[in-house]
């Protein structure tokens, strides 16, 4: 993060609009606007802007303002293909070296999950599923692993969240299966069974990204 505070504050300020599903994809923004809302001048703002354009979220039009990006199914084919190597690799290594999960902060993260659906509120039922993940891939104490993975997982919150705010958002709020029987395998250390549940899932969640990304087209 940039070494100004105000950049900081207007990052942090952009940032959470995108990851709430105010700002989607497509969404053409203004510089001055954002000054005008942030309250503060647009050298701030340009800044927080070039590092949301290096994230991929933004994009910046010669006179025209600031394009919200999509995310390309090929990058969340990518994302999730990545993410999953990390979560098996975790597990052969509790498995092996028999390492103690951290199951009741996971049935925490889970409760939260089954709130957030009965409130439908989209961001914070995709973090907390996130979170219990990262909870997870957190057991083997690799601070690169877990680096990976905070590099990745807002860009999938903004793609669901941005989803569950236009064309999804009658839709059920099926991921919480996944993470309950995730943690009953945590529970029994049949982390087998786990990372076989997780390959499965990873395949019917491409499809049903395909479908996802063809709606917001």
């Amino acid at each position: 993060m940039s070494e100004s505070p105000l950049v900081d504050v207007a990052y942090q300020a952009i940032h959470h609009k995108l990851l709430n599903g105010i700002y989607l994809p497509g969404m053409l923004l203004s510089e001055s606007e954002l000054s005008e809302e942030l309250g503060m001048s647009r050298t701030p703002v340009r800044a927080a802007v070039s590092l949301l354009e290096k994230e991929g979220f933004v994009r910046t039009l010669k006179k025209r303002g600031i394009l919200v990006q999509g995310v390309e199914v090929q990058e969340l084919y990518d994302i999730y293909d990545l993410l999953t190597a990390l979560y098996v690799f975790a597990l052969d290594r509790i498995e092996e070296y028999h390492y103690e999960m951290d199951l009741e902060t996971l049935r925490v993260y889970l409760e939260e999950m089954n709130r957030a659906s009965e409130n439908k509120e989209n961001r914070k039922y995709y973090e907390c599923g996130l979170m219990f993940m990262r909870t997870m891939l957190s057991t083997i104490e690799n601070r690169s692993i877990l680096e990976t993975f905070d590099r990745y997982k807002d860009k999938l919150l903004f793609f669901v969240v941005a989803y569950r705010s236009t064309a999804g958002s009658n839709r059920p709020y099926t991921g919480k299966r996944l993470y309950a029987e995730l943690l009953r395998h945590f529970t029994d250390k049949n982390y087998s069974e786990a990372k076989k549940y997780l390959q499965h899932f990873k395949l019917g969640s491409q499809e049903e990204l395909l479908r996802q990304r063809q709606s917001l087209t």
